[in-house]
């Protein structure tokens, strides 16, 4: 999976560069606002198309650039070499190229580059709304299940039908749309519920190496009482869809309930074990994914020092260090985490005024 290299131009203050970096850990230091977050921002732009900072990209785009541009190399050890390129426009456009050809959507290039990153905003995966909860299912079933990215998107051609109906409020073209939206909606949930039910033994053993004195459960919500028929629930609620103009049950809401003792866990824990357990989130589900295709996924760490105490920091590392993947983690000061952990092969990246300096050889030496 590693990024052999990799080439930025045009991303906020980042000098153009172009960086090989290490198959594993990669340390990345320098000062607030000199260009480390940037430099994983975008690599989170070319696995994902979007940024981690903001919801827009424009800002992402250096004032005076018309459009930024990235690049990397690809070793992937099951699905082999890859050279993967991707150009946003201030005006909106876009093109991504795999090998020199263009691809036809995000999640193409998206196979390729199974990144996860933990950044000061991750513990919205507790917090924030379901939909963060939604998206976080959704990426481990989308990298382990090549048939859900098809299914979902019969899904939400289905529930965007049925919603112009209700709001026509136009009842009779229901029969006709809700058999196939159940179907859809039906496949849907079995993908999600089976990806939770493997999810949870490697969250538990994960989260106990972490934190052993946490007791968090999780569980799956499908979008409608688990007892009931989808189908019996829309005629029951079809009166009250067609009143408020879209359809109230299905996997659109679907939600994972994480609870600590039997309560909401964001309620009850502290700002630090919400991100131990969150930690403990993203690193099971790169856990499983090797587990299921052999392959690993990239982490990003954004500023580690800030988001957990020692204690979870060290513990944090040696987990990632056992996955054997590559890792781009971001500091202040150099030695604030390589002084104790220091995998063998990892690599330092000093960052000023957006310029980056590979220093492994000085600090070595």
């Amino acid at each position: 999976m590693p990024i052999k290299r990799l080439q930025i131009s045009g991303v906020r203050n980042l000098q153009p560069l172009s960086l090989t970096p290490s198959l594993g850990v990669n340390f990345i230091y320098g000062e607030n606002g000199s260009g480390k977050s940037s430099l994983l921002e975008a690599l989170y732009i070319l696995a994902n198309g979007k940024s981690f900072r903001h919801h827009l990209l424009r800002p992402v785009i250096q004032h005076e650039m018309d459009t930024c541009v990235l690049f990397s190399e690809i070793d992937d050890n099951r699905m082999g070499t890859a050279r993967l390129g991707v150009q946003r426009s201030r005006n909106g456009d876009k093109a991504i190229k795999l090998n020199g050809e263009a691809l036809h959507s995000q999640a193409e290039a998206s196979v390729w580059l199974p990144v996860q990153i933990i950044e000061p905003n991750t513990f919205k995966l507790l917090s924030g709304s379901p939909q963060e909860r939604r998206q976080f299912i959704d990426w481990g079933v989308f990298h382990v299940e090549h048939s859900f990215l098809n299914q979902w998107r019969e899904f939400k051609k289905l529930l965007q039908q049925r919603n112009a109906v209700l709001k026509k409020g136009e009842p009779d073209w229901l029969d006709v749309w809700d058999k196939g939206f159940v179907k859809a909606a039906n496949a849907v949930n079995v993908a999600r519920k089976a990806y939770i039910e493997r999810l949870l033994p490697v969250f538990q053993h994960t989260l106990s190496r972490l934190d052993d004195n946490l007791d968090i459960q999780l569980s799956f919500y499908p979008g409608w009482e688990r007892s009931s028929d989808l189908m019996d629930i829309l005629h029951k609620q079809r009166e009250r869809d067609l009143q408020i103009g879209h359809t109230q049950s299905g996997p659109q809401r679907a939600e994972l309930r994480i609870k600590a003792n039997g309560i909401n866990a964001a309620d009850v824990l502290s700002r630090g074990q919400q991100k131990a357990v969150v930690a403990a989130l993203k690193l099971s589900q790169g856990l499983l994914f090797q587990q299921e295709t052999e392959r690993s996924t990239i982490y990003l760490v954004d500023d580690l020092a800030s988001e957990l105490d020692e204690t979870h920091r060290f513990a944090l590392c040696q987990l990632l260090e056992d996955l054997k993947c590559q890792v781009f983690i971001t500091s202040i000061e150099h030695n604030s985490i390589s002084d104790q952990w220091k995998p063998e092969g990892s690599k330092m990246f000093h960052v000023e005024h957006g310029k980056i300096t590979d220093t492994t050889q000085v600090e070595t030496e």
